[in-house]
């Protein structure tokens, strides 16, 4: 980002925008099942590359606020961007996931209690260790409990996304 710096004033925002999708935000897409146990310092590094892609794009200066303009954008926060929803969402719902990846994920709730199973909510596992509890499998479960049930229950992958994301964004 650093070398279009003298560009930030030539280029049009739409190009601007495009630029920092396929430089930034395609390497943070890419990797954010792997940083789910980062620390707040590592997080505060990422908001602030994030933050700096909306300077570039709007030509803010340094410690001009760039909240509004990340809602103009439609982007989410890096703490919200993590895709690992998606990622579990595939896990419950696709026939030709793993059994060994299924079977680390159970729904609350038998066949004869009707309304639990309509929830789709995932019981979470005993964990001891704070290792443990920031692995892949609870911090999904944290995840997807805390969505509303409208949203779990959506038909496609495709409508999960939008509905995850427009959810996290009128937050």
């Amino acid at each position: 980002m650093s070398s279009l710096r003298c560009l930030r004033f030539v280029l049009p925002i739409p190009t601007k925008v495009m630029l920092a999708h396929s430089l930034l935000l395609s390497i943070l897409d890419y990797a954010d099942a792997s940083y789910l146990n980062l620390t707040e310092d590592q997080l505060n590094k990422l908001e602030r590359l994030q933050n700096l892609a909306i300077r570039f794009i709007f030509g803010l200066r340094k410690y001009d606020h760039v909240s509004e303009f990340r809602q103009k954008l439609k982007w989410l926060s890096i703490r919200r961007r993590r895709d690992v929803l998606s990622l579990l969402y595939c896990v419950l719902f696709n026939p030709k996931t793993p059994p060994y990846l299924k079977e680390k994920f159970n729904f609350v709730g038998t066949a004869s209690d009707l309304r639990s199973c309509r929830m789709l909510t995932l019981s979470m596992p005993f964990h001891k260790t704070k290792f443990y509890k920031l692995s892949f499998a609870v911090q999904a479960i944290e995840l997807w409990n805390a969505l509303h049930t409208n949203i779990r229950q959506a038909k496609s992958l495709d409508i999960f996304k939008n509905a995850v994301k427009a959810y996290y964004l009128a937050q």
